[in-house]
């Protein structure tokens, strides 16, 4: 009686492992570029909110909705003034912050910032049974970046304050991996920038679930995640970045993102590129230091590229 219990309790694993990874295949193999093409569709109906500001910028929500009802929620940063034409950002942040990226633009003028954010809302902490059950939506809401990136540059493009020869994407940490995925799919990006980000997605998952799991966690869950979001894995689309130029901002002890994993992606990109190296570990909300260096480097390589203007010295 015992025997057969195994038996069929084996059997069942075995149906659930092959079938896991015939999905995993499907997911893995699959063309993801009319999904996200029909995902996008047109821009129908923005929803403008004024929440404050300073003398020189507004800070607004911004609601943005395509013709098939798929809304997309952002921070904005614009200039008060309104006789000219600014850069624009497209600002993907951390998981924790999303549209609320935009309150740690700090220091940065005369452009305009947009923050779309995500549309899952992480718990605080998770068991394995929830973290599994959340699965779905969360892969929903991370292939839905790329289609609510266009949304956003489609609202941009709109805007008579827009200069469109000069949009940047941007992201950092978590959003850093979007970025390729994005430029393959929309080309309006002038510049492309990744910061504290790297490629291979299977292993920085296991890396960091490592952090805190065994190795038979850290294995299980790096090799699913990576199959499920392999329609967003960076070294998938960094080669088609280019012509794009391609800027890579990273810390030399970022413990999250392994220095081997950031070379990879670098090193499969094409021209033109440039990596920066800061004395640092992971970027950090809290590290307002590290932000000041982060945004200081990126601005001045914006300049160099002549995105943006560097302020005058007093």
């Amino acid at each position: 009686m015992m025997k057969s219990f195994f038996k069929i309790v084996a059997a069942v694993l075995m149906v659930v492992v092959v079938g896991g990874l015939i999905a995993g295949w499907y997911f893995y193999a699959k063309d993801y570029g009319s999904y996200f093409a029909k995902r996008h569709g047109i821009l129908a109906h923005f929803d403008l909110r004024p929440a404050g500001g300073d003398s020189l910028t507004e800070r607004s929500w911004v609601t943005l909705e395509n013709g098939d009802g798929f809304t997309v929620d952002c921070g904005l940063l614009a200039p008060r003034e309104k006789d000219r034409r600014f850069p624009a950002i497209v600002l993907m942040g951390g998981k924790a912050t999303g549209k609320y990226a935009i309150d740690y633009a700090l220091g940065i003028r005369d452009v305009i910032i947009v923050a779309p954010d995500y549309s899952y809302d992480p718990r605080d902490s998770y068991t394995v049974m929830e973290f599994l059950s959340d699965v779905p939506e969360i892969r929903q809401a991370l292939l839905d970046m790329v289609p609510a990136v266009m949304l956003v540059t489609d609202y941009l493009w709109q805007r008579d304050d827009v200069d469109t020869t000069k949009l940047v994407l941007l992201g950092y940490s978590f959003g850093a991996p979007f970025v390729p995925c994005i430029i393959a799919h929309d080309r309006r990006a002038a510049v492309a920038a990744m910061v504290y980000g790297g490629g291979q997605l299977r292993s920085l998952i296991r890396h960091n679930v490592a952090r805190y799991e065994g190795v038979l966690v850290s294995e299980s869950v790096g090799l699913l995640g990576g199959m499920l979001l392999h329609p967003l894995e960076p070294l998938r689309y960094i080669n088609e970045v280019s012509p794009t130029p391609l800027i890579m901002i990273n810390g030399v002890h970022d413990e999250q993102i392994p220095k081997e994993n950031v070379q990879l992606l670098y090193d499969k990109a094409k021209e033109p590129k440039k990596i920066i190296w800061l004395e640092s570990r992971h970027v950090n909300r809290r590290d307002v230091e590290l932000t000041k260096l982060i945004v200081r480097t990126l601005t001045e390589e914006l300049a160099r590229l002549k995105i943006l203007e560097l302020p005058q010295r007093r």
